[in-house]
């Protein structure tokens, strides 16, 4: 017959042998409630994205170097034409320092087109075959003639850039879902997306110190810009100065295809 004291014993011997399952199991249950956060993390990092509702038509890296390229030997050509202008045309009476921007804008988008063109033919493309009319609609911006008047043409101007800005941003999503195949692209449109940026601050900020137009180098309000910057049921409130929109592709063709024309 077992003693109280035996009792005690064997009890003793299985709480212990308890405690250490229920210290095992416990340390287990922890283990996979701190892994799954961890192994959520990884695969966020590792499945590639998917275009965002608002992002448009879902574009292959080369086909969004194409599109980035035909606005990119656009607004060079615009620049071109609009320093001849200050030499000897309608825009002769801009500031010095103003002309000196176009100067240094104008060399920044020939050195787009030049390394835009290198990363499409480096995706197989071939950049000769991204062409632009020989004598661009400009006057499809504003309804007449951009280089006849600096008022105008800083004007028409800031629409230009400021287009340009959106649009790289509404490609992000895309070169995100490409995966791999997307990061150069995606670098090279960040690299020059920003440098579009200060384009438009400088443009905004010409038209604001000489003209005394009631602008500011950033995007105050939607009617400041010409492509749909509200976008409905998302987050992040794109008609804030704090913030600035993106365009879709669609958006961004409705606006230049007018251009994209032979005069």
């Amino acid at each position: 017959m077992k003693t109280l004291l035996d009792l005690a014993t064997q009890i003793v011997a299985n709480l212990s042998t308890f405690s250490g399952l229920f210290r095992c199991l416990v340390a287990r249950v922890w283990g996979i409630v701190l892994i799954l956060p961890l192994i959520t993390f990884v695969s966020l990092l590792l499945i590639p994205a998917t275009p965002a509702y608002a992002h448009g038509t879902v574009l292959k890296p080369k086909e969004v170097v194409e599109y980035a390229l035909t606005l990119e030997k656009l607004e060079a050509d615009f620049y071109r034409r609009a320093i001849t202008a200050t030499q000897s045309g309608g825009l002769n009476s801009l500031p010095k320092v103003a002309k000196n921007a176009l100067i240094s804008y104008g060399k920044d988008e020939a050195q787009h087109v030049t390394d835009l063109s290198a990363v499409l033919k480096s995706l197989g493309g071939n950049p000769n075959g991204i062409t632009i009319p020989a004598n661009p609609n400009y006057d499809a911006i504003l309804q007449r003639n951009p280089f006849a008047k600096p008022e105008d043409f800083l004007l028409a101007l800031q629409f230009v850039e400021d287009t340009g800005v959106a649009a790289y941003k509404g490609q992000v999503q895309n070169l995100l879902a490409a995966g791999s195949s997307g990061k150069t692209v995606l670098a090279a449109a960040l690299a020059i997306h920003t440098v579009e940026a200060r384009h438009a601050a400088g443009i905004r900020y010409l038209r604001q110190t000489f003209y005394n137009v009631n602008v500011r180098p950033w995007i105050r309000n939607v009617n400041e810009v010409i492509y749909n910057e509200n976008r409905l049921g998302s987050p992040i409130p794109f008609a804030s100065e704090a913030f600035d929109g993106f365009a879709t592709k669609d958006e961004v063709l409705a606006l230049v295809g007018p251009i994209l024309t032979e005069k």
